[in-house]
């Protein structure tokens, strides 16, 4: 009878330690969990600028859009710029068609100075590392009086580049 108290006793032990919830036994397996980050970025753009109604004067007109961003992990740190990529007229606003193009350039900036003719790379953001960088559009443009009345546009279009 002690024995088949003793076996039932070490029975109800071992049941204990490895049924009952909870209880977890060092023998167990476990589960890794692995990932990869990789090199990544999200960038936002510059909101849209409106420069209203322009009539001819030799002073220009001015707007700017904020909200441009970057946001990105390469350790080496990134450039963005901005330049008019179209294949003609580059550099200056032209109707919607192409058909009319504005007398004098269109001018960009990150700041309401140091504006550079649209035709040419500028600097906008650049990072030596990991980046938060939130930026800004400034443009500039004077229009003639030789200039045609219609409606007037241009794109600048942004790179980001990741350093090596």
């Amino acid at each position: 009878m002690k024995k088949r108290i003793l076996t039932f006793g070490v029975l109800l032990i071992l049941v204990t330690i490895f049924v009952v919830p909870g209880v977890v036994s060092a023998q167990d397996g476990g589960t890794w969990v692995l990932g990869n980050v990789v090199e990544g970025y999200t960038f936002t753009a510059p909101s849209p600028i409106s420069l209203g109604t322009m009539t001819p004067s030799g002073t220009p007109y001015k707007g700017s859009s904020s909200g441009g961003s970057l946001m990105g992990n390469n350790p080496s740190g990134y450039t963005v710029t901005g330049i008019d990529e179209k294949g003609g007229d580059t550099g200056y606003m032209t109707t919607s068609g192409g058909g009319d193009v504005l007398a004098n350039r269109h001018e960009i900036s990150d700041q309401d100075a140091s504006y550079v003719p649209a035709d040419t790379a500028k600097t906008f953001v650049d990072t030596s590392g990991p980046t938060d960088a939130v930026f800004s559009l400034y443009v500039s443009q004077v229009v003639a009086y030789t200039d045609t009345p219609d409606i007037y546009e241009i794109e600048i279009a942004f790179t980001v580049t990741p350093k090596a």
